[in-house]
């Protein structure tokens, strides 16, 4: 219980209010009377923190005649929330970042094994602002082996926040790897019904004018490569350098066919 009370108090609860919370779900649908005396504190002491969780809507009040009984938010939900907040918290990163910035700006580049690394820049990804767009460039090599590198789980996660922060995926393919991987093989059901609720802008190149095998993704000021043949990820942080790396790839996205449904 203490490991949990320290948790919830990272996400703004008092160790009164974690008390309390712990104490609602334990008792079910209890009375402040009846709360009071499960954590052993002073009644009016209880009713007052008790208005600031239904505040934060992590606890309801429910009438049962003249008596008012309270019910905790479940879990589940409550941890979702946690998350959507997280999410949002993230979204402002690349605005506290532009704060710090020294004038001359000197690039960050980072090299992670292809697990961790895939499982960061997806993170990352799934959670720009609302409305945001981020560019894909991906050949064959890379689709073949893309989707069995994350858990369904995993996939699951970032699928659902790209649906619901609306993010647009501008992706450019070789002919070739549409042509000869079914991107949504080792996708389960549910997963393959996320993948086709996002906003997709899909083009193609022939790979003679496109001679990639690599996935590569501009998302804000960072560019990030993947490399699955050496099990790497390398990200590269730099406005002016993702901003000539975007440049190019609207000009290649321009001329590129496009695709109306690559996931048929």
């Amino acid at each position: 219980m203490n490991k949990i009370g320290e948790v919830l108090e990272h996400f703004s609860f008092t160790k009164f209010e974690s008390e309390i919370y712990l104490a609602i779900l334990t008792l079910g649908k209890p009375s402040v009377t009846q709360i009071a005396n499960k954590i052993g504190k002073n009644r009016t002491a209880v009713y007052f923190h008790l208005k600031n969780l239904l505040e934060k809507r992590v606890v309801r009040e429910a009438r049962e005649g003249r008596r008012f009984r309270f019910v905790a938010v479940p879990p589940r939900e409550l941890a979702a929330s946690f998350d959507r907040w997280t999410t949002d918290f993230k979204s402002l990163v690349p605005q506290l970042e532009s704060l710090e910035r020294v004038e001359q700006e000197v690039p960050i580049i980072e090299v992670t094994e292809s697990k961790r690394g895939y499982l960061k820049a997806y993170d990352e990804i799934s959670s720009l602002p609302i409305g945001s767009v981020f560019c894909v460039m991906e050949g064959r090599d890379a689709l073949k082996g893309e989707f069995g590198l994350l858990t369904q789980d995993e996939w699951g996660t970032f699928f659902a926040r790209i649906v619901e922060r609306k993010i647009l995926t501008k992706i450019l393919f070789t002919e070739e790897a549409l042509a000869h991987t079914p991107p949504m093989k080792s996708l389960n059901k549910e997963n393959k019904d996320r993948l086709r609720q996002r906003l997709w802008d899909v083009r193609m190149l022939p790979e003679a004018s496109l001679p990639i095998q690599h996935l590569m993704c501009l998302y804000g000021n960072k560019v990030t490569f993947f490399l699955l043949e050496t099990k790497l990820v390398v990200t590269i942080t730099h406005k002016g350098i993702v901003d000539t790396m975007r440049a190019t790839f609207d000009a290649l996205f321009a001329f590129a066919k496009h695709h109306p449904d690559p996931w048929g």
